[in-house]
């Protein structure tokens, strides 16, 4: 008896890709070095953490699961139970420290990569403001959130 295992393909390789092309796991893995015996690297759990917010995007816990659906091992050569939601929060926590060099990195990449014209960019580093419902005005964001107000805009 023959049997035979479906899985979806969908956007995965074209995801996949434009994930090799943005150097976002060498990026990562740069920044992020993971303790050798792990089975994956942190870059590689980001980048299939990135393709599934991209193709099907599901809560943490579901992640798994969407990866044994999709053909994440046949594309990425990572095996589902790899991307369980413990692997993918220490993945989470390790790059979050680096997160603004990570982003200047890819975007780096990615203006290089596809011929990005710099010069009608802009590289927006104001706070943003919120609402505060008390009062009826604005307010800044705490602290904490100030320095990630990052917009990437074409002017």
């Amino acid at each position: 008896m023959v049997r035979v295992l479906e899985k979806r393909l969908g956007a995965l390789p074209v995801v996949a890709q434009f994930g090799r092309r943005l150097r976002i796991a060498e990026v990562v893995d740069e920044l992020c070095p993971v303790r050798q015996v792990a089975p994956i690297s942190h870059g590689e759990v980001i980048e299939a953490l990135v393709a599934n917010r991209l193709t099907a995007p599901a809560p943490l816990v579901q992640v798994e699961a969407w990866a044994a659906a999709m053909a994440v091992d046949e594309v990425y050569g990572i095996e589902p139970h790899l991307l369980n939601d413990d692997r993918l929060g220490r993945a989470l926590d390790a790059v979050a420290p680096q997160l603004d060099e990570i982003i200047g990195s890819v975007g780096a990449a990615a203006i290089s990569e596809f011929g990005v014209d710099v010069t009608r960019l802009h590289w927006d580093m104001s706070a943003p403001r919120s609402a505060d419902r008390s009062s009826g005005g604005e307010r800044p964001p705490p602290p904490s959130c100030r320095s990630k107000a990052v917009k990437l805009r074409a002017v």
